[in-house]
């Protein structure tokens, strides 16, 4: 197998297990920015999905196989002490923070927890039910 099929399904499979964590939220849809999967709910933003496959544009190309992610502002000096986040080329100056998903030692739990709390920022907090 090529490296670049090997991408592709490696690409299709991280992005499946996101999708999954993602849609589950009340609200959140799939659109697309740049040719990369985006997760929002209205026309807020809390996910972006960027895979070693993506097209490439300046910016994106420095995180390589990776999702990205608004962060509550609680959070967000704990992950940038953390060394597998990274600011986000795009959002960092937001509060979006970056994983590479390429390293093979992504922890699946944690980043769901991450998503959620991504997702929190962004819902109307009517629609918050605990």
């Amino acid at each position: 197998m090529q490296r670049e099929d090997m991408d592709e399904e490696e690409d299709a499979v991280a992005l499946e297990r996101v999708r999954r964590i993602c849609l589950g939220f009340a609200g959140a849809e799939e659109a697309e920015l740049q040719s990369r999967p985006l997760f929002r709910v209205g026309r807020r933003r809390f996910a972006i999905f960027n895979g070693a496959g993506s097209p490439p544009r300046p910016r994106w190309s420095f995180s390589g196989r990776s999702l990205h992610f608004l962060t509550d502002p609680l959070e967000v000096e704990a992950l940038r002490q953390d060394r597998r986040f990274v600011p986000s080329p795009h959002h960092g100056h937001r509060g979006w923070m970056a994983l590479r998903l390429d390293g093979g030692d992504v922890d699946w739990v944690e980043l769901a927890e991450l998503l959620e709390s991504a997702y929190r920022q962004v819902v109307p907090r009517a629609s918050i039910t605990e």
